[in-house]
């Protein structure tokens, strides 16, 4: 099963299109935010993007200042919002989406043996690494505006294997 997961896409509804044209050609079912969406409209967009019947889990980011609204626009659009940290099993695969704001809560999810996978944002730059048996996965940033690169990661969870893909 491949898995899409993005990164502060901080409102760039045009990455967020990109995206969901990727999603739709690749037939994926599940995409994975790890926060820095900024505002609630970002759930909207990302929805319409990729269509009904994808899962798409996120979490919050460090810049999400309109949380209850964004809470109500989520659930209007079928978009899980776990809060600052998500678990969950997919595939027979246990996975955590946590934003990366804190490097001691992060370390402590990438090395706890507890996950296959473990998702994260906030640095803006685009990480593939394993700890022990955890693939640990930062996507970059979607939005493009730091790096000048806008990426997501494709994550093969049969195989734990992932591609940095730019858009």
């Amino acid at each position: 099963m491949l898995v899409v997961a993005i990164s502060d896409t901080h409102d760039n509804v045009a990455a967020i299109r990109r995206v969901g044209e990727e999603v739709r050609r690749r037939g994926i079912r599940l995409v994975l935010h790890a926060g820095d969406w900024v505002s609630p409209f970002a759930a909207r967009f990302l929805r319409e993007a990729v269509g009904e019947g994808v899962r798409i889990v996120g979490v919050w980011g460090n810049n999400e200042g309109e949380r209850p609204y964004f809470v109500e626009t989520a659930r209007k659009y079928g978009v899980e919002i776990a809060g600052e940290a998500a678990e969950l099993e997919v595939g027979g695969k246990k996975i955590a989406v946590y934003h990366g704001t804190s490097p001691v809560l992060l370390r402590a999810l990438a090395e706890s043996g507890l996950y296959d996978v473990v998702v994260y944002g906030h640095t803006h730059q685009a990480s593939l690494e394993r700890r022990g048996k955890t693939l640990v996965v930062n996507p970059g940033e979607l939005c493009g505006c730091l790096t000048g690169r806008s990426s997501y990661a494709l994550i093969d969870l049969e195989k734990l294997e992932t591609d940095l893909v730019l858009l």
